[in-house]
């Protein structure tokens, strides 16, 4: 069986709040930001939707979901949303690590490769992805980067729509 993939997205994007003081550290700032949640929409083109597919991206900055940090106020256990046409993505976005310095915390990149369920792709998606509230109400501020889908097709050959 043959695969192909789809760039979804290649440009880094900001999520958040607009202006987000309650943060120790702020992420990226020159990334576009989008807001607290966004719609990517992208194509599999002769995709075998009965096969899993492999989601890949990049984060930096993600705190939701983080547990055992210093400050037991930022603890939070429920993690930002990454669903694919309506489907939660086991494993979600998990926060990456950090480094302290100076009794600051510092986030480092993270790669995260997920498993998209059976039945889960066709041939026109929506990939949708939500920052979430942490401690005190404020929304986790994350920046995501590098967005591809690998997925099974019924063969090596593109069907191309003529219109």
């Amino acid at each position: 069986m043959a695969s192909d993939f789809t760039v979804i997205q290649a440009v880094r994007q900001r999520f958040g709040a607009p202006s987000d003081a309650t943060r120790e550290f702020s992420v990226d700032w020159n990334a576009p930001f989008v807001g607290q949640s966004k719609q990517f929409p992208f194509t599999c083109p002769n995709v075998v939707s009965t096969e899993w597919a492999i989601l890949q991206f990049e984060t930096v900055g993600v705190d939701s979901g983080r547990l055992g940090r210093d400050d037991p106020l930022r603890q939070n256990p429920s993690t930002a949303i990454l669903r694919i046409n309506g489907v939660d993505i086991p494993g979600g976005i998990k926060a990456g690590p950090t480094y302290k310095f100076d009794n600051q915390h510092y986030p480092i990149w993270k790669s995260h490769a997920l498993l998209v369920p059976q039945n889960t792709l066709k041939e026109q998606n929506v990939l949708h992805i939500e920052a979430v509230t942490i401690g005190f109400g404020a929304i986790d501020e994350f920046v995501l980067d590098n967005v591809f889908v690998q997925f099974k097709t019924a063969s090596g050959l593109r069907v191309i729509d003529p219109r």
